[in-house]
């Protein structure tokens, strides 16, 4: 790199804030995913836009000694991993090519630790794979956290493209998970440091909603489920808020709830003869009866009702949201949130004697084996009563739970693995971000706007991102010479006509340069002059620049 060039990059990031350097968390090294999932929460394009290992060394470079100069230290001033950054955000890091550089340079220039979320790589790129042993092998030291995410929308998962397949994909996540295992281990599972991370599907019921009053009880009934108010004559429900999050980063919420009765039945109709039925044990429909606590919350699109809305004493989960009309919400509807596969996990261990959160080092493969076929059972089981529930164990839950078993095995993972709560993290469902928006099919109207508690906890109003405060983001932009559609670009990359890298600030709850809460637009800056290239989508494929490519 030339002085010329440091120099003028140097002059550029002269108008930019400290903390555009003190609370750096994003510096991406490109941008645009092959992945393509349906549910990306960063809506990334198709095609690639990355910075060289000549751009990274200019870029680094001239970020460290900005920071030197204004006797300040990167990315330390935030108080969510603090010293740590993140090179990516609507990127798949784990096919960038140059990630052994970028891990060199963000050790030995700018001083800090880095933390990796990937699908994994392809096995038949034999350029990625020695990269990937280099890292796991050479610059260990570099890492904060590696986070492996399995969704069933990627596309070598969902294997429907020509030269894609499942099973390459499960072959590619093993082969990903076989060469990083020592570094795993070594900075120690848990969903902070190094675990599997799985998102499932939502279950999207969309039905006319029945809010109503039968002898004094509150009834809701939508698609197979009938919610009826133990007690009669109750009043309203309050609306439901998270006041703070304690210590532990739980949500304390202004209401307890209301117990109500909760009807698993596609049978089931609210009728008076129903409601006194069900309340004293006599239903005759084939059904299941819950007891919960519901909750009324409400989000920008209007109220909404959910049932146990948080994990459970025991650690199991099994929300249900009630989403009604609005003006703003098309249409109303559910989602069955309940986690099969944490249930059935829990289960399995409290089988054999084992608390939720003890290990299971004496689990084999039959163990595993045991858990698919539970699920297969509750599948069968939910047939008479709740038909969507089981096709969605049987088409969503169940394969994509079986493809993390096979790759573990595979790997050369023990089956204890599979049961650690520190390294299989069943996350539930996706949340309303990005293009998870289409996904829940009209019940979510507004982005980035939280549509369970789980949610809210995560980055609402009293949420764990608020309590973070603005972020600052550095990526390269695509730039073009002719106009491309967003969904080439993506829609947080404004194109440009030359290489451009862009410095902005984040609203951290849906990482966005306008603050949520009051609309007001954050800063943003651009450089000229850092080396930035070009990959088209059809030649990242061409060269499995993506897992699941056969």
């Amino acid at each position: 790199m030339t002085t010329a060039t440091l120099s003028g990059l140097r002059d550029q990031l002269a108008a930019v804030p400290d903390e555009a350097l003190t609370r750096l968390q994003y510096l991406a090294a490109e941008v645009g995913c092959v992945n393509k999932c349906a549910m990306c929460s960063q809506a990334a394009g198709s095609d690639l836009w990355r910075f060289t290992p000549r751009g990274l060394t200019q870029l680094m470079t001239a970020l460290a000694d900005e920071a030197a100069a204004r006797g300040v230290r990167i990315a330390r001033g935030r108080i969510h991993r603090p010293g740590v950054l993140f090179p990516y955000l609507d990127n798949d890091i784990g096919s960038y090519p140059y990630l052994d550089t970028y891990a060199e340079l963000a050790r030995d220039v700018l001083g800090v630790k880095i933390r990796m979320s990937s699908v994994g790589f392809s096995a038949k790129n034999t350029a990625l794979t020695q990269m990937h042993r280099r890292i796991a092998t050479d610059l260990g030291d570099v890492f904060d956290g590696i986070r492996f995410s399995l969704t069933p929308y990627a596309a070598g998962y969902v294997g429907k493209a020509p030269g894609t397949s499942r099973d390459q994909y499960t072959a590619d996540l093993a082969h990903t998970l076989r060469i990083y295992r020592p570094l795993l281990d070594r900075l120690g599972h848990g969903a902070a440091t190094a675990a599997v991370e799985l998102r499932f599907a939502p279950l999207v019921g969309i039905a006319d909603l029945t809010d109503t009053r039968i002898d004094g009880h509150h009834v809701l009934r939508v698609g197979p489920h009938l919610l009826i108010s133990a007690r009669p004559d109750a009043g309203p429900l309050p609306v439901t808020a998270i006041e703070r999050l304690d210590e532990q980063g739980r949500p304390v919420l202004s209401d307890p709830g209301r117990p109500y009765l909760h009807i698993t039945a596609d049978a089931a109709r609210p009728t008076g003869a129903t409601v006194h039925d069900a309340l004293a044990g006599l239903l005759t429909v084939q059904h299941r009866a819950t007891p919960v606590r519901l909750h009324r919350l409400t989000n920008a699109d209007g109220d909404y009702y959910s049932a146990d809305p948080d994990f459970h004493p025991d650690g199991r989960f099994t929300a249900l949201n009630i989403y009604p009309a609005t003006g703003k919400r098309r249409k109303s509807g559910y989602t069955d949130a309940t986690r099969h596969f944490l249930n059935t996990l829990l289960d399995h261990k409290a089988a054999r004697g084992l608390a939720r959160r003890d290990p299971f080092p004496d689990a084999t493969a039959a163990d595993i084996d045991t858990v698919l076929c539970t699920l297969r059972l509750k599948a069968q089981a939910l047939d008479p009563v709740d038909k969507a529930a089981a096709a969605h164990l049987r088409e969503r839950v169940i394969p994509m739970v079986g493809v993390h078993a096979r790759a573990l095995l595979s790997a050369g993972y023990p089956a204890a693995a599979f049961f650690s709560r520190d390294f299989t993290v069943d996350t539930g469902q996706i949340v309303n971000q990005g293009r998870a928006l289409h996904l829940l099919r009209g019940l979510a109207a507004t982005d980035g706007e939280p549509m369970t508690l789980r949610e809210e906890r995560g980055f609402g109003r009293a949420s764990l991102s608020t309590a973070r405060g603005p972020i600052w983001r550095i990526t390269p932009l695509p730039f073009t010479g002719t106009r491309l559609p967003l969904a080439v670009t993506g829609r947080k990359n404004p194109p440009t006509e030359q290489p451009t890298v862009l410095i902005e600030e984040l609203d951290p709850c849906h990482l966005a340069p306008v603050m949520r809460t009051t609309g007001r637009r954050l800063r943003r800056f651009t450089l000229t002059g850092v080396e930035i290239e070009h990959i088209a989508q059809s030649d990242a494929r061409a060269a499995h620049g993506f897992p699941g490519a056969s």
